[in-house]
């Protein structure tokens, strides 16, 4: 019964896992990314994505062994650099994650506006309607969120089944696509790669997220590797079934591109209703496990006084209230600017990867230096290598993180004159 109880813990593990990590990319992404290029570099960015991420999942693993704590990726960096660097990381996660659920939650509107044909004015407010579900669901506590994550896990592995065995031709012309870029028969260019590659950076987010529920886990030492490496497996095979299933079907003539395309992989079959819904859902769960995740970061950081006081209470369930309120609030005005200042999805997206790059380029530097085996110096060198590729492109996109670092080294010194000042170590 006891090991029964540990498999079921794992699994739950898995389900919050790939629920934050699947979703609007697995949804959004294969049509967007061949807007973007072509189908070969597509193709080559999945494949290059899903090798470079195992270095990264390898040091959140050995990080979140050593500092289980809901300070997650804030408490990385105050070990790496310190105390500075988690105010820091507080900026840029809050800059991150105030744009990045309003993005993934308009893919979820986009896709629900096709489910039921509404026009493609409500998306936002379908967004915003998403993101409200989904703080009410946190708000009811633990228990009913891990059973949506479970139940979308369940629901996602069988919805891939059912899109690549009813479109076996599409995914059989997308393996003849994959063979050929493997094998190197077509010339791929260094931009469209990096575009694909940094695009798709933003469907293999999510590990990063588990870091801030790790102290929730039963059994850290045992069931963290499990679960960050179970989850990799689940999403690799996901994503890579339903990637080259889109791509042969744009080869064969189908309008897959843009954020919703894969509807079009399912529209007019004797499973489209069902599909979309389970498309729906998906995203549903997505949308859940990041607000959870950003929900826990606020709450650390307010408790730790890196950001105000009351958004480090808690009710007497335990519920973080005043930070899922609160980033409801900063969802909800994002959403509107898209709206109305028509600003880019893949704009959104790519800002986002490109902040998390830099807060894994932080992670990097706190495994370099707080890891004591041999082999870190290969795994540090391999991920510095796909972290390098993927910032290679962003140009003066990369002064918004930047800005945010130096947000939160100033809100760091503000705080330790004031608590000198409390202290009686400055005198006026």
């Amino acid at each position: 019964m006891n090991e029964l109880k540990k498999t079921i813990t794992v699994w739950k593990g898995v389900a919050l896992a790939v629920s934050m990590i699947i979703g609007s990319g697995l949804l959004g992404l294969p049509g967007l990314t061949i807007d973007a290029g072509n189908t070969y570099s597509a193709i080559g960015g999945w494949l290059f994505i899903s090798i470079a991420i195992i270095p990264l999942i390898y040091i959140f693993t050995q990080l979140g062994l050593k500092f289980t704590s809901s300070a997650g990726l804030s408490k990385y960096a105050e070990e790496g650099v310190g105390k500075w660097g988690g105010y820091a990381v507080t900026a840029v996660l809050c800059g991150t994650f105030t744009i990045g659920i309003p993005a993934l939650a308009y893919i979820g509107g986009a896709y629900t506006q096709k489910l039921f044909n509404f026009p493609e004015s409500t998306i936002y407010l379908l967004a915003i309607a998403i993101l409200a579900i989904m703080t009410l669901l946190n708000l009811a506590g633990i228990k009913l969120a891990s059973l949506v994550n479970t139940t979308s896990l369940v629901a996602l592995i069988g919805m891939v089944l059912v899109i690549v065995i009813t479109n076996n031709a599409s995914f059989t012309k997308g393996l003849g696509i994959l063979a050929d870029t493997v094998s190197l028969k077509v010339e791929l260019n260094y931009r469209s790669i990096w575009v694909s590659s940094a695009l798709l950076f933003w469907a293999f987010l999510g590990w990063e997220n588990m870091s801030f529920g790790l102290e929730e886990f039963e059994n850290p030492k045992k069931n963290i590797p499990q679960v960050y490496w179970l989850s990799y497996l689940i999403v690799i095979t996901l994503y890579l079934s339903l990637a080259i299933t889109s791509i042969g079907a744009n080869q064969l003539g189908f309008d897959v591109k843009g954020a919703s395309g894969l509807t079009a992989l399912v529209e007019g079959g004797r499973f489209s209703i069902v599909l979309m819904t389970v498309m729906v859902l998906v995203i549903l769960a997505n949308a859940n496990a990041w607000v959870f995740g950003a929900s826990r970061l606020i709450f650390a950081s307010g408790r730790d006084g890196i950001l105000p006081s009351f958004l480090g209470k808690i009710t007497n369930k335990g519920i973080p209230f005043n930070s899922l309120i609160t980033l409801f609030i900063f969802y909800t005005i994002i959403l509107f600017l898209v709206q109305y200042t028509k600003l880019n999805i893949s704009t959104l997206i790519l800002l986002v990867s490109q902040n998390f790059l830099v807060l894994y380029a932080c992670s990097i530097y706190a495994y370099w230096k707080t890891e004591e085996n041999k082999n870190k110096w290969v795994i540090t060198i391999l991920s510095t290598v796909s972290c390098g590729f993927l910032l290679s492109g962003f140009s003066w996109w990369i002064i918004y993180p930047f800005v945010l670092i130096t947000i939160g080294y100033i809100g760091y010194y503000r705080a330790k004159a004031k608590e000198e000042v409390d202290s009686g170590q400055i005198v006026n």
